[in-house]
């Protein structure tokens, strides 16, 4: 026993515990993708194993803080974080076990006591007795309910032996069913169908309708007839056409199949009627049905029936009748109404957009507070980060209802849970800070060794030739056709303010830019500035449609037998005019987005292109002209405006005529740039008071013209290469410094880092909030913080400075691949926030801190494979320095990604009222954590402990982050925003890198077991 209990607490057991924790939690991120929340939550994160895993790392870390004397005051920093992950764990046993969570729905001058539960149940009731379990359905857990009850004195079972996700209710005749109406109701707004059984009905608002019951309008049997009753008047017309005949209220007609009765703006169509007919079960492949269902069999031993049970999670389950000999067994799956001992009625609910945008700013409920037990009755308003707390619940405005008639609350009850997860938050920030400049703690061991070491032998020779500019683009189809336009006359189009898609006023710059992406994925096409061929569409649209620069998948371009690699719009029309794609594109919109594969996304986005060229052609997109109400969208060009002046009127739907009759006549009074000037002076006249200043419009043309961060990489990759380069020469040669080139070189990375510095300054002025918003601006930021990780870590060592350097600059590279969205837009509601911005400020600046620590990793490799004879001690001085510099990189990395990743908790509970919910993006966060607490803790493992397997690790363990960063944004679903491009599948470069990287370390490994004596770990 004795035995076991040291194996439990060992160190060995510690790491492969948080390995067990990172795979495990990986492949529930995979689960959740393919087959939802409810089969990851079943199958992993609600599992009694892995509570247990998490049991016995808390015992385990209990253990070693007394092991290690953590409490002693040397030691207390390290104690202190450590100590704060058992009170975290424990936080969260309470939320999981005690706390209760849920959603509130009510509509504007409606009141509201009780909440939907979150959590699912199954029930059985019978003689009023319930039996009632909380279950986590799945397509992969299915099984989760299973019963014996007895019933009139018989042994009853009643267990799940299936589940159907966005369930489809089918009718099939069936000679021991019973009596079905197979009928679709519309009111306008689409079609929704229903399959009753006698007694059944549905609200449709002004009346109820069902099938015999009491309802207002009821359909009911007569032999093999089907009649109708209603209430008031209806109307049957023929769906052949005719005359419409009108039944008159309380009398009986026999209904007439695919007719339709109207009434109150409703249309009822009586698909068919089955005197005998069951339910099957099937699959939307759409995905839209809004209800999933419960296969349950019920046996008594000597009969046995499958019963179909529709419900959802997040809906109040509707109880389905079965009879077990003469007794009605009711089964419901859904989840649960909890009544409050107050009630919240919605005054109003308010919905902000940005100007002329339909893009929302923010959305609050205006709520007035019942409590008739503490006889309080008061007025409070709850929006995005700002919450209701009262009697230990918390409200959260997370949703509205389409018409912005009702509002969707947020609900939890978990103080506790939240306090004590709080505290374990706090004493861990405290804890990691602490034990950085603890001169006892392993961090400072780690200074202390490396100032040992020296720096002397760390030589560079620069190399002053640097290279600027962009990277060469394939070339799209040929624009010689298109006539040039004037550069003074494309400048003052630049200049001109355009209301964007998403509500932002900005440069027509920025936006030109962004279609020219949109189509070609191009900054620029054949020597034309986007801004020019923005101007050219629209004043040359049949040109145009003649030219390949649309970027098309080549899977598509096969389908629809286009053979260059950009497109034409005539490429997509035959020659009748029709649109090539129509039924592609009907078919994905149709899909859930869960559903659609990656053609159904190709043709989607192919359908944007040429939506975006034909609203360029028409000038939908070119909105210039400010309303003279100023909260109103903004005019296009060609548009027929209201509420101007007839002058004014007139201009806005003509202005771009003339301009075009102007250019094309160079005879004309009318100079083009005066119409350009004239269009300016507008946009003062009326949205003098709503138009950014000129200081911003002219820093944001400044930024969309030099694009410093396009145009700096090449320096980061050069200078890094060089810099490697000739000390790996040097490595060799075994050669010293010169100061003076040292310094002249590190001054070149540091003004390059500089200008990087000073236009994240620059997009955070333009956008109006922190440059992490989203995929791009993460990415820049995130090259930004390895730099400085270099800079803080490579004073005196050439060789970090170097790698930081041409890490920033891959990073950089690949945040301007065809598939990151450099746009600048507003912030959706819940991203604004404080605690958001030092989440993710947090979070993404360890990414540059565990990246460096994976490049020295690749770096160490390398000087295995290099070492020989001659030169083992110098290489090994080397790796001795490089392996200390990335664990205190890797140390700062994982500290601050550790508090990162819970401060994104912070955010998330005061924003939605979950501090933690398992979303991919959160789970990847910590799995990088995880992975990265194993390899700084290699060196207490025994069999793993040394430079050439922490080194490893850390190349490793950075895919960890690359998932994090880029495959939960890609590839997996998620709620968090960066992911705004869209991957086009794996890019070949990364299995390149996998396969590199392993023959990388196969050969230093043998290198490293050769020389293996002469080296000191």
């Amino acid at each position: 026993m004795k035995r076991i209990y040291h194996f439990l607490v060992s160190t060995s057991f510690m790491g492969f515990l948080l390995l067990v924790l990172a795979f495990a939690m990986a492949i529930a991120t995979f689960v959740e993708s393919s087959y939802g929340t409810p089969a990851a939550k079943a199958l992993i994160y609600n599992t009694r194993w892995f509570e247990l895993v998490f049991l016995f790392l808390g015992i385990n870390l209990v253990h070693n803080f007394f092991r290690y004397r953590l409490y002693t005051k040397k030691k207390l920093s390290i104690g202190l974080f450590h100590l704060s992950f058992i009170v975290i764990i424990i936080g969260a046993a309470i939320t999981r076990y005690i706390s209760f969570e849920g959603i509130m729905h009510i509509r504007e001058g409606a009141t509201s006591d009780f909440i939907v539960s979150t959590d699912s149940y199954f029930s059985v009731k019978v003689n009023g007795e319930e039996t009632a379990e909380k279950v986590i359905f799945s397509e992969l857990s299915y099984k989760e309910f299973d019963e014996d009850l007895t019933i009139d004195g018989q042994d009853v079972s009643i267990k799940s032996i299936g589940f159907v996700q966005h369930a489809l209710r089918s009718p099939i005749e069936s000679p021991t069913g019973k009596p079905m109406v197979d009928f679709v109701v519309s009111a306008g707004q689409g079609m929704q169908g229903f399959t009753f059984g006698k007694g059944e009905l549905v609200n449709l608002g002004p009346a109820t309708l069902g099938f015999e019951g009491n309802a207002d309008i009821r359909f009911e049997q007569e032999g093999a007839k089907l009649f109708i009753l209603a209430d008031r008047d209806l109307e049957i017309r023929s769906m052949a056409g005719g005359e419409p005949e009108v039944v008159p209220a309380g009398t009986r007609s026999e209904v007439k199949l695919m007719h339709l009765y109207g009434f109150d703006n409703y249309l009822v169509l009586v698909k068919k009627f089955y005197e005998k007919a069951s339910l099957r079960v099937t699959k939307d492949g759409s995905g839209s049905s809004p209800e999933d269902a419960v296969i349950v069999e019920i046996s008594d031993g000597e009969r046995q029936a499958v019963v179909n049970v529709f419900g959802k999670a997040g809906q109040i389950g509707e109880p389905i009748t079965y009879m077990v000999g003469n007794t009605p067994v009711e089964l419901t799956y859904g989840s649960k109404p909890v009544y409050l001992p107050f009630s919240l009625r919605l005054r109003d609910f308010q919905l902000e957009r940005y100007i002329g945008s339909e893009s929302p700013s923010s959305f609050a409920s205006e709520i007035e507070l019942l409590d008739q037990e503490q006889n309080v009755q008061r007025d409070v308003r709850i929006f995005m980060n700002n919450t209701l707390k009262y009697r230990g619940f918390r409200f959260y405005q997370s949703s509205y209802d389409q018409d912005e008639l009702g509002t969707v609350l947020s609900v939890n009850k978990d103080f506790w849970g939240t306090f004590v997860t709080y505290v374990g938050y706090l004493l861990l920030t405290l804890g990691m800070i602490w034990s950085l400049v603890n001169k006892n703690a392993y961090f400072q061991y780690l200074v202390r060794h490396l100032k040992a070491a020296g720096s002397s032998k760390v030589a560079v020779i620069a190399l002053l030739f640097v290279l600027a500019g962009n990277t060469a683009t394939a070339q799209s189809g040929s624009t010689a056709t298109i006539p040039r336009l004037d550069k003074e006359l494309v400048d003052d189009f630049s200049r001109l303010w355009v209301h964007g898609r998403d509500g932002r006023i900005e440069p027509m710059s920025t936006l030109s830019g962004e279609i020219l992406r949109k189509l070609s994925r191009k900054s620029s096409l054949n020597g034309m500035s986007s801004d020019e061929v923005v101007l050219s569409m629209n004043l040359h649209p049949d040109q145009w449609k003649s030219v390949p620069f649309l970027k098309i998948d080549p899977e598509v371009a096969k389908a629809i037998g286009v053979k260059q690699k950009y497109a034409r719009i005539t490429d997509l029309f035959d020659l009748g005019g029709h649109y090539l794609i129509t039924d592609q594109v009907k078919a994905a919109f149709a899909k859930a987005p869960a559903f659609r594969n990656k053609m159904d996304k190709e043709y989607i986005f192919l359908d944007e292109r040429i939506n975006i060229c034909f609203m360029v052609f028409n000038g939908d997109l070119l909105t210039f002209f400010p309303p003279v109400d100023q909260s109103d969208a903004w005019w296009g060009v060609g548009s027929n405006p209201t509420g101007y002046p007839t002058a004014d009127s007139l201009f806005v739907n003509r202005s771009f005529g003339l301009l075009s009759d102007a250019i094309n006549n160079p005879e004309s009074d009318i100079q083009p740039r005066q119409i350009m000037a004239t269009v300016a002076a507008f946009q003062d006249k009326f949205g003098k008071e709503i138009l950014p200043s000129e200081q911003k419009r002219s820093a944001e043309m400044v930024y969309n013209q030099y694009q410093p961060f396009k145009r700096i990489f090449p320096f980061y990759l050069l200078l890094g290469f060089v810099l490697l380069t000739i000390l790996f020469v040097n490595i060799f040669r075994q050669k010293g410094i010169q100061k003076g080139v040292k310094g002249i070189f590190s001054g070149l990375i540091i003004l390059t880092f500089l200008i990087h510095t000073g236009s994240l300054i620059l997009r955070w002025y333009i956008s109006g909030h922190a440059p992490w918003s989203n995929g791009y601006e993460s990415m820049i930021y995130v090259a930004w913080a390895a730099m400085l990780a270099g800079i803080i870590f490579g004073r005196k060592y050439p060789m970090v400075l170097g790698t930081a350097a041409f890490l920033t600059g891959i990073t950089l590279f690949v945040a301007h691949l065809n598939w990151m969205n450099p746009e600048i837009t507003h912030l959706v509601p819940v991203l604004k926030s404080y605690w958001l911005l030092i989440h993710v400020a947090v979070i993404t600046a360890s990414y540059g801190f565990i990246g460096l620590s994976a490049f020295l990793g690749i770096l160490v490799l390398l000087l295995y494979i290099i070492m020989n004879e001659r030169n083992k001690k110098n290489v090994d001085h080397f790796i001795d320095q490089l392996t200390t510099i990335s664990e205190l990189s890797a140390t700062i990395g994982l500290y601050m990604l550790t508090i990162g990743t819970f401060l994104g908790g912070v955010w998330a509970n005061e924003s939605w009222g979950r501090y933690w919910g398992w979303d991919p993006k959160e789970t990847w966060a910590l799995i990088t954590a995880v992975i990265y607490a194993f390899i700084v803790h290699m060196r207490l493992i025994p069999s793993l402990r040394g430079r050439y397997n922490y080194n490893l690790a850390t190349i490793i363990g950075f895919a960890s982050v690359l998932m994090t960063y880029f495959g939960v944004n890609y590839f997996l679903s998620g709620l968090h925003s960066y992911g705004k491009g869209s991957a086009e599948g794996i890019h070949w470069a990364v299995y390149a890198s996998v396969g590199l990287i392993t023959f990388m370390a196969v050969w230093s490994y043998f290198k490293f077991k050769k020389y293996e004596e002469v080296m000191v770990d």
